[in-house]
């Protein structure tokens, strides 16, 4: 186990335990590498895969310590936060459009005869007696 777990261009969280092995990371947008920072015991060996591939939103660093008896993993879930001028926004790509409020007056009574026609001629479909034929 590590004795200490520090990410020094970024925020983990929470605090790093030793029992503990998932940890969050957020870096800028711009970071590619983490720099970690460890404190082991001697009879220890540290391993970091992952560390360069940090080129998407979110990446996975692990740090695996291996003694002569046991392989401990710690995993570093590691997301960018989006800079100010790396964001995209709708607003600025697109005019506005105006839109009237309110709809002229037939709409309404339109509206309502056409639902008491489909209303009308389902019932009359429904309804209507068939015709036997001789």
């Amino acid at each position: 186990m590590l004795e200490n777990l520090e990410i020094k261009n970024g925020e983990m969280t929470p605090r790093f335990d030793p029992y503990n092995n998932i940890y969050s990371v957020k870096i800028a947008d711009d970071t590619t590498k983490l720099e970690i920072e460890y404190l082991k015991k001697d009879n220890v060996e540290v391993n970091i895969i992952g560390n360069d591939l940090l080129n998407e939103e979110d990446s996975e660093v692990l740090i695996e310590v291996k003694n002569e008896d046991e392989v401990t993993t710690y995993t570093l879930y590691v997301s960018k936060e989006k800079s100010a001028t790396s964001s995209f926004s709708l607003t600025d790509s697109f005019t506005p459009i105006e839109v009237k409020k309110e709809l002229p007056g037939y709409v309404a009574p339109l509206i309502s005869i056409i639902c008491f026609l489909i209303i009308l001629s389902t019932f009359v479909l429904l309804f209507s007696k068939k015709k036997k034929s001789k």
